[in-house]
């Protein structure tokens, strides 16, 4: 019972998640500017590429932080679910602190894109965004249209 009251209230935290993080769905994940056709098609400098490598390792390493930060909330928030009488005043603390944690963790993603916007500028950011657009779109189209027998069952494009 308290396992799934616990997993209804991170359900709701997951679904509640700041408009913020909605912004890291606009650009592509990882190194893209690292890819020789994306970096030419961005028009990318060597100190662009260089200052975007320079935001990205720093990020990550805060990612990995407030990851743990978030890792470690949870951990406690589940922990004062196991106790045999609930302290419902001390769920609602830490259950804040959790969100909290998830907050910090999404604004540091979205901080990224600010650098990548600052780094690119609003034409080359625009471009960006509509590649990585089209990009997905190929992407979800190729996944509706596969086999539904999956991989290694026969099919079109299959011997």
């Amino acid at each position: 019972m308290l396992r799934k009251t616990l997993s209804v209230i991170v359900l709701v935290a997951m679904i509640g998640m700041p408009v913020i993080a909605m912004g890291a769905q606009d650009v592509p994940h990882g190194k893209w500017w690292q890819n020789p056709e994306v970096s030419k098609q961005m028009d990318l400098t060597k100190g662009e590429i260089d200052s975007l490598d320079k935001a990205y390792l720093n990020n990550r390493r805060n990612l990995i932080d407030l990851k743990g930060k978030l890792e470690r909330e949870r951990l406690e928030l589940e922990n004062l679910f196991e106790n045999e009488k609930l302290n419902e005043a001390e769920v609602m603390k830490r259950f804040g602190q959790m969100e909290n944690a998830r907050t910090r963790l999404a604004a540091e993603r979205f901080r990224f894109i600010i650098e990548v916007r600052k780094t690119i500028g609003l034409e080359r950011y625009r471009t960006l965004k509509t590649s990585f657009d089209r990009f997905r779109k190929q992407m979800r189209h190729r996944i509706t249209e596969s086999p539904k027998g999956g991989p290694g069952k026969s099919g079109p494009g299959r011997k």
